[in-house]
């Protein structure tokens, strides 16, 4: 689809927003502001498009952003994206997680403009979920701030749509991998995705470490999965103002990953906060979104490891 568009990213220099900001240059015509501040994106990121005339950046905080008339679409992926440190640095993360994305949401309310808001919420709202594999009514339950953070977005946005003509999407991601996941600079780097952590150990000639017995199960998503279910939630045709399970569609052990990649690894004692499972149900976005997830961890690890 070439239609033209005008759209935000914010958090465009993190892993998925950067990836986001690829899939966007590469599928669409549409025009494209970035915001980030590097408090977890790189620079690096968003290099090579820096020179791209479609492609404006901005290296400035959200809450700098005055309004949204510009935009067909707001694609808010901002966040510290940190399960164990939010326990931590409560206020940080309330401000990063939770004051942005209201910012946005009272300069929708203020200029009574409404662009279609599309959320990167996450499936760690769920908690440890009762019913495997989960679909989108699974009962809440959030073990960590970074989860209620999350779900307080995506309830905001469904309350304050009872009064006004907000038009969002909430995308709950499960377990992303993918190109950048992992970044050494960062200081969070310890919690990034397993599936990059364990790479970059493995290509620097370190055991991988197994939190716990290495049993909990998760359902792992490549961000051009990911990429492509905001692009088609951006151009669906109408109101959705719901929420979309974006995962793979099945679970393997954090153990078994790490014997994919290599014999050497160790156990480390488990973090509490975390899921046992992640398994997604992902029957909504592939019937409403017409989305499917394209890419294979198992091939993606061969491919790293060769």
């Amino acid at each position: 689809m070439k239609e033209t568009k005008n759209v935000l990213i914010t958090g465009v220099a993190g892993f998925i927003g950067s990836n986001l900001l690829d899939y966007l240059i590469e599928n669409t015509d549409w025009t494209i502001v970035g915001y980030d501040n590097f408090s977890t994106g790189n620079k690096k990121n968003v290099s090579e498009h820096i020179q791209n005339k479609r492609f404006v950046f901005f290296e400035k905080n959200i809450d700098t952003i005055t309004s949204l008339k510009e935009f067909d679409c707001v694609f808010h992926l901002a966040a510290l994206p940190r399960i164990q440190p939010s326990f931590e640095f409560v206020k940080e993360h309330i401000n990063e997680n939770l004051v942005n994305a209201m910012h946005l949401i009272e300069l929708m309310i203020k200029e009574n403009y409404f662009p279609r808001f599309i959320f990167s919420s996450s499936s760690a709202i769920y908690g440890t979920p009762i019913n495997i594999p989960t679909n989108e009514e699974e009962k809440i339950d959030c073990l960590s701030p970074y989860a209620f953070q999350k779900y307080e977005v995506e309830k905001y946005l469904e309350l304050l749509s009872t009064r006004y003509p907000i038009n969002y999407v909430n995308l709950r991601y499960f377990n992303p991998y993918g190109p950048r996941s992992f970044n050494p600079e960062n200081k969070f780097n310890a919690y990034s995705s397993v599936v990059g952590i364990f790479l970059y150990r493995f290509k620097n000639k370190q055991k991988l470490l197994v939190t716990g017995d290495g049993e909990q199960k998760r359902d792992f998503i490549h961000v051009a999965d990911l990429a492509k279910a905001n692009y088609l939630a951006a151009i669906y045709n109408g109101k959705l103002n719901t929420s979309f399970n974006i995962g793979n569609g099945n679970t393997i052990s954090v153990l078994e990953l790490a014997k994919m990649i290599t014999n050497e690894y160790e156990f480390i004692p488990k973090r509490e906060g975390e899921s046992e499972i992640t398994f997604a149900d992902i029957t909504k976005a592939k019937e409403v979104l017409g989305w499917t997830s394209d890419k294979n961890l198992k091939d993606y690890i061969l491919e790293k490891i060769k």
